[in-house]
Formats: structure tokens, sequence, C-alpha cells
């Protein structure tokens, strides 16, 4: 019987910005679609991140986002986390594209570990 080979996911750049375009779709700096995945328990607020190729409708302006539990957008920092239009930083848990599929997993820091 033959040895298979372990499959390794690739590590692709991390987008430096990600900005909502309509609500639950953000778009990077490579007009590249994310989709959101909220992960929320009593210790930890997360959000795993899907890139995915999705139909965009008309951009939402902030008003219509009011009760948006999400940032609005999110900008690269360094020491792999994002911080959002918030003030909040977001750590990098990880990225990786698996199979064709790049997904990525944010978790909101306590303000105590901000830089």
């Amino acid at each position: 019987m033959a040895e298979q080979l372990a499959y390794r996911p690739d590590i692709p750049e991390d987008p430096q910005r990600l900005w909502i375009w309509e609500r639950h779709v953000y778009l990077d700096e490579n007009k590249r679609c994310w989709l959101p995945i909220v992960l929320k328990t009593d210790e930890k607020f997360q959000v795993i991140l899907r890139q995915q190729d999705v139909p965009l409708g008309a951009a939402m302006i902030p008003d219509q986002l009011v009760a948006y539990e999400l940032p609005l957008m999110w900008q690269l920092y360094p020491g792999k986390k994002y911080r959002s239009n918030d003030s909040m930083f977001w750590q990098i848990q990880y990225h990786i594209k698996f199979r064709g599929v790049e997904d990525m997993l944010l978790e909101l820091m306590e303000s105590e570990d901000y830089p």
C-alpha cells in the first residue's frame, strides 16, 4: 500500500484592510469577498472570515448598519492583529488556505492586552 503524503495548508498574506460592503460581506483591498461567522461565548468573541466569491449588491452606508455587531472596518497592524474602526484589537489566531478555501480566525483582545 502506498503512503499518502499529508496535505499542508498554505499560509496566505493577511489582507491589509477589510471593510463592510453589505451586511455579512466584507471586501479587502483586492476586492475579494470575506464572509463572517460570529462565534460568541461568555469568555470569547471570535469571527471566522471565509474568502468566497459572492455576487455583490449595492454598498451599504453606515446608517444602514447601526445595529451590526461587527466592526465596519479592520486595519492590519503589526503583531498579527487588526484594529477595528472602534479602536478595538482583534488577534489573528490563524489564517490558512486549505484545498482552495481561505479562512481566517480573529479573536477580540481584552483591553489590557492592547499594545
